[in-house]
C-alpha cells in the first residue's frame, strides 16, 4: 500500500529544519519528485497534495516540503530569499538522493516562485531528470518591490531580508526536459512569462497554456488536466530509462 510519512530535513547552514511529507508508492525502489510551493504557500496546499497523490499512484515517490520561514519549517538562514530557498531545495535534493528506496533519479515540480527555484536548480544540477513549472515568473521585480512595503513580508521574514539574485531567468542554464504550464487568466504572473522561460530551455521542452486558468489553477478541470500532464511528462521524460 502507498505510505505517507512526515519527517524533517536538516537545513544546510543553520541548526534549523525543513518539515516534509513523503508519499511512497506501493512498490519501491522508485524515482522521486520534489514539489516546491510558492512564495507564501506551504506543503499543505491542496494542489500539491493532489499532485503528490497522482505521482504516488503512478509509481513515483513525491516529497512535499515547507521552505524555511513557511509552514512548519524553521526561519530562513541568510538575508536573501532566493539564496536561502535554493539552499533549502538543494538540502532536500541531497537528502532524498541518499534514501535507500530511491532508484531512477529525481525530478522537480514547482509552482510560481517554486517553479522559478526548480528551474534554477535544474539548470545547476544536471542529475535532475525532468522538471515541471506552473505559473512561474520570468522575473522577480514584483517580489523585490514587495520587500520594501509589504507588512506581511516584514512579519514573515527577518529585518533587512531582500529578494536576492538572480532577479530574472535571462541567464538560465538551458535545463532540458522541462514542461512549462501557465494559465492565460493568471492575475499574478503574466502568461507571456511562460513564453520567455520556454525560449531559454533545452530540448526536449513543452509549453502548455490553459485559457481559463488563473494563478492557482482553482478551476478543477484545468487543474486535473495540468496534473495529468505533469505526471505524464515526468514519467516519459524523466523516468523511462533516460540518463541525466
Amino acid at each position: 500500500m502507498p505510505v505517507e510519512a512526515r519527517f524533517r530535513i536538516p537545513m544546510a547552514h543553520s541548526s534549523g529544519h525543513l518539515a516534509a511529507i513523503l508519499h511512497l508508492p506501493a512498490r519501491t525502489p522508485c524515482g522521486a519528485v520534489i514539489c516546491c510551493h510558492g512564495m507564501l504557500s506551504s506543503k499543505e496546499s491542496r494542489k500539491f497534495a493532489a499532485v503528490a497523490d497522482a505521482l504516488s499512484a503512478a509509481g513515483l515517490a513525491a516529497v512535499r516540503f515547507d521552505f524555511s520561514g513557511c509552514g512548519e519549517s524553521s526561519p530562513p538562514a541568510g538575508s536573501a530569499l532566493i539564496g536561502s530557498r535554493l539552499q533549502d531545495l538543494n538540502a532536500v535534493i541531497d537528502h532524498i538522493a541518499g534514501e535507500p528506496w530511491l532508484q531512477g533519479g529525481i525530478g522537480l515540480m514547482g509552482s510560481s516562485l517554486g517553479g522559478y527555484l526548480s528551474l534554477l536548480a535544474a539548470g545547476e544540477r544536471p542529475e535532475i531528470r525532468a522538471t515541471v513549472c506552473w505559473a512561474t515568473p520570468f522575473h522577480l521585480r514584483r517580489i523585490q518591490a514587495a520587500f520594501g512595503h509589504s507588512e506581511e513580508l516584514r512579519q514573515k521574514f527577518p529585518p533587512g531580508f531582500e529578494a536576492g539574485k538572480p532577479l530574472d531567468l535571462s541567464e538560465l542554464g538551458n535545463p532540458k526536459r522541462v514542461l512549462v504550464i501557465h494559465g492565460q487568466k493568471d492575475e499574478t504572473v503574466p502568461w507571456t512569462d511562460a513564453e520567455s522561460i520556454y525560449l531559454r530551455l533545452g530540448e526536449p521542452r513543452r509549453l502548455m497554456l490553459f485559457e481559463p486558468a488563473e494563478h492557482r489553477f482553482l478551476d478543477e478541470p484545468c487543474r486535473e488536466l495540468a496534473i495529468r500532464a505533469t505526471v505524464d511528462w515526468l514519467i516519459q521524460e524523466g523516468f523511462k530509462g533516460k540518463g541525466p
